[in-house]
């Protein structure tokens, strides 16, 4: 059934650049490590594709929310290292402020206590 797998994608997705600068305000850290930390840190439910992560952190590096380092590991082998910028980090309030009012919204819409 491949809706499923586009109501899976979109949901992620949109909230995906969130889980990124959250995990940017607990250190700087590099694009593989984001990845693994997000599978960990939700319990699996966000596994994004090693590909795909890249997208996001270009996208949040050329708004000027995160900035990145190149830093030198081993002898010759180079990590990027991202940062959440002072605008990312209100950005990330804005979108988790926003988040919550959503999803209060969403829950009350669908009585989501009533049906459990």
């Amino acid at each position: 059934m491949n809706w499923k797998n586009d109501i899976d994608e979109n949901l992620k997705f949109g909230l995906l650049e969130i889980l990124i600068l959250h995990l940017l305000t607990e250190e700087d850290t590099y694009g593989y490590k984001i990845r693994k930390d997000l599978v960990k840190k939700t319990n699996g439910v966000f596994e994004v594709k090693e590909g795909s992560l890249y997208g996001p952190l270009y996208r949040l590096e050329e708004r000027k929310l995160i900035s990145s380092n190149k830093v030198l590991v081993g002898e010759k082998r180079f990590r990027n290292y991202y940062h959440i910028e002072e605008t990312g980090r209100e950005y990330l309030n804005y979108a988790l402020e926003k988040y919550h009012e959503i999803s209060k919204g969403f829950l009350s819409l669908i009585n989501w206590e009533e049906k459990r």
